[in-house]
């Protein structure tokens, strides 16, 4: 039996493709050339009790291993393995970095050097390729005489630093499986003790089920990539606390995360976990969690945005209107691409707030492919990092550009809708889209979902489908499944031309104001669904936006005058003040009834978020609740009323607002926000004493 060295000089040769000299050896092992060639003798006798050819010396030029491919397998199954997988210095680094990242306590260079089969010299020399990692990734690296070295920072980069080696050393789409089943290719075998290690007697698939039981609370579906990130950081979230390793939170950001939906869920997903793994997770444990859950890359939700609805909105206009400019398109119209990006943007707003990381694993092609586009969104969303003092990176520049291409693709398309076809990527809802906007402007298909491959199975059970073009390997009884690239090259074009019907139909592009024909339709039946109604009428009427006006969009200072505004009102309820507010906009013919009552039902069933700032609410409902034109009511109240929410009760301005579509109002709803932010706004306008003295205050934070 062959001692490790012996092992690692073996494994070294059968390595090599091409003689390896003795000084050589020496120099990596960091002994004398004559205990080389010691070595080489054991080497020697070993192969000749396995009956395989002896190593082959020859002066001056090495030595080397002949075997055929047979017996090279032979002896690495039987012998050599993957414990003597000798390392390259960029695996030592990483494999000293998953060390120092699981090590409590000081360790020292020869333990590192022990653990992997080299030099205490060979280890000094990685250190400093250490050290630089650690810094980039905000911990440090200290050092003292009598006890070793040891990694030291905040526990939250910890966390992510261990996520990050495991992104850097194992395939994203491999990443589950490999952590899973321990199931190691040859490429992969130098991971073998830092995975085992990291994830030792965590039973990942238990955490799948717990997640799974997550999307089922919250009533959404996560994209594999964020699926699996969330995997990987509640077990290493669990590894850590084992370590007695727990997070802090701010304890005001801990309070107001609380108050969310993720958070109850996040605690229930801690419940089953402790169960499982016999440890105590505590609240700020449980915080972090909820974080991850909002920052995660969400590919469906019904559930209306109430966090920061304003604040998302805003935001996700802003770059749209940036790129519009940048573009010369008008993209404001597109509904699916404002849907699309705020969808985006809201879990995205908790990763930079909070530093978290996003794969994507296509943005090489991204840029490949739409480099222009790449450089237009960059340009787009420089406002953002110059507002959070952050660097927005090129995995979330890649997302938000399959949106905006997805969105010219449909420009591009003037075709009618035949087959059901269900669009299946592995990297989330934008990279769908893109899918299927390219499948629209090229064949005759309605796309019945664009979904990750994670919600198959519910959107078959939902949908009844003709084909998937999927852009990972899928296998469904009965349903033909086409694999392409998310761009879809000429060989995918091709493949589904042949598959997909030919017949075409150019839309009448005929003008028409829907939003008349629907008033007066109101004045003559109930109508139940006002969006429904209107978008149906313009797919019937080949309009591509219901309003042939929606490229005006209202200012501010078009609704503070005397039929929008009313001041000192007495009201002696939440729901009397939204009420009185409402009706403003009812008098002015923007809303129906029906629009009131569903503002006040919206406070009912989500609660008081709508006041957003000290004294200020600001209700809303859905264009479909009973919308004809963009509208906003400012009332103040003459005794304030408490809504329910802590922080910001009691409300003195109730302002209500609507609209046809996704942007129309959003220029005068960002400027309504910009005002109340000022300081002493409540104080400013609380001057007046009636409704003209109102006006002449807000215009003067106005203009």
């Amino acid at each position: 039996m062959l001692n490790k060295r012996c092992l690692s000089i073996l494994s070294t040769l059968l390595k090599s493709n091409k003689p390896v000299i003795i000084d050589e050896l020496a120099k990596t092992f960091n002994i004398s050339n004559r205990t080389i060639r010691y070595d080489l003798d054991k080497i020697d006798d070993y192969l000749r009790e396995k009956k395989l050819p002896l190593l082959s010396r020859k002066p001056n030029f090495g030595i080397e291993i002949v075997f055929t491919e047979d017996q090279k397998k032979e002896i690495i199954g039987d012998e050599v393995g993957i414990d003597v997988y000798v390392l390259s210095q960029e695996e030592r680094v990483k494999a000293i970095l998953f060390e120092l990242i699981q090590e409590r306590e000081f360790t020292t260079i020869n333990n590192l050097a022990d653990k992997l089969y080299v030099s205490r010299g060979t280890i000094l020399k990685d250190i400093p390729q250490v050290k630089d990692w650690l810094n980039n990734n905000k911990i440090k690296l200290i050092t003292y005489k009598s006890r070793g070295i040891k990694a030291v920072g905040e526990e939250k980069y910890f966390r992510k630093a261990a996520a990050l080696l495991m992104a850097e050393n194992i395939d994203t789409n491999k990443e589950i499986d490999i952590i899973k089943d321990r199931i190691y290719k040859n490429d992969e075998v130098k991971l073998k003790y830092q995975v085992n290690r990291l994830f030792e007697d965590i039973d990942i698939a238990y955490i799948e089920h717990c997640l799974n039981i997550a999307e089922e609370q919250l009533e959404t579906t996560f994209s594999d990539d964020a699926f699996n990130a969330l995997v990987i950081h509640i077990a290493i979230a669990i590894k850590r606390i084992q370590l007695r390793k727990d997070i802090v939170m701010d304890l005001k950001e801990l309070k107001r995360l609380e108050k969310s939906k993720e958070f109850v869920i996040a605690a229930s997903v801690a419940k089953l976990l402790e169960d499982k793994f016999k440890i105590t997770i505590p609240n700020d444990e449980i915080g972090y969690i909820t974080i991850h859950l909002l920052g995660s890359n969400v590919t469906y939700t019904d559930d209306m945005d109430k966090d920061n609805w304003i604040r998302h909105s805003i935001v996700t206009t802003e770059i749209i209107e940036n790129m519009e400019r940048l573009t010369g398109l008008n993209l404001l119209n597109d509904r699916q691409l404002f849907e699309g990006l705020l969808q985006h943007i809201r879990p995205a707003m908790y990763r930079f707030k909070h530093e978290l990381d996003i794969k994507n694993p296509l943005i090489g092609e991204i840029k490949c492919t739409y480099n222009e586009l790449f450089n237009q969104v960059r340009k787009s969303t420089a406002f953002l990092e110059d507002e959070l003092h952050i660097k927005i990176s090129d995995e979330e520049i890649g997302y938000i550009v399959l949106h905006f291409g997805a969105s010219l693709e449909r420009n591009n398309s003037r075709e009618a809708k035949i087959l059901d076809v269900l669009v299946v990527c592995a990297t989330g809802i934008g990279t769908a889209r893109l899918v299927s906007s390219r499948l629209n402007s090229l064949f005759d298909v309605n796309i019945v979902d664009s979904i990750s491959y994670h919600g198959v199975d519910k959107a078959l059970k939902k949908h009844n489908v003709d084909l998937i073009v999927t852009t990972v390997p899928l296998n469904i009884k009965n349903i033909k499944c086409v694999k392409v690239s998310p761009f879809l090259t000429d060989e995918n074009i091709t493949e589904l031309s042949i598959i997909l019907s030919k017949a075409k139909q150019v839309k009448n592009n005929k003008k028409l104001d829907i939003d008349k024909l629907i008033k007066v339709i109101n004045e003559n039946c109930n109508i139940n669904d006002f969006n429904k109604l209107r978008i149906e009428l313009s797919e019937y009427f080949g309009i591509q936006n219901g309003n042939e006006n929606s490229n005006y969009k209202p200012r501010l200072v078009n609704f503070v005058n005397d039929k929008f505004v009313e001041a000192n009102s007495e009201a002696y309820s939440w729901e009397e003040a939204i009420q009185k507010s409402g009706e403003i906009l009812l008098r002015n013919g923007c809303i129906t009834s029906s629009y009131i009552s569903s503002m006040i039902n919206i406070v009912k069933n989500i609660g008081p978020y709508i006041v957003m700032a000290p004294g200020v609410a600001i209700a809303h409902a859905r264009p479909e609740d009973g919308v004809f034109s963009v509208g906003l009511s400012i009332l103040t109240l003459r005794t304030p009323i408490c809504f329910g929410n802590e922080d910001n009760d009691p409300v003195k301005v109730v302002a209500c607002i609507c609209s046809t579509d996704h942007s129309s109002h959003m220029t005068v709803l960002s400027e309504l926000v910009e005002i109340i932010d000022k300081e002493g706004f409540i104080e400013h306008i609380s001057k007046a004493e009636n409704k003209q003295g109102l006006i002449e205050l807000l215009l003067e934070k106005v203009i």
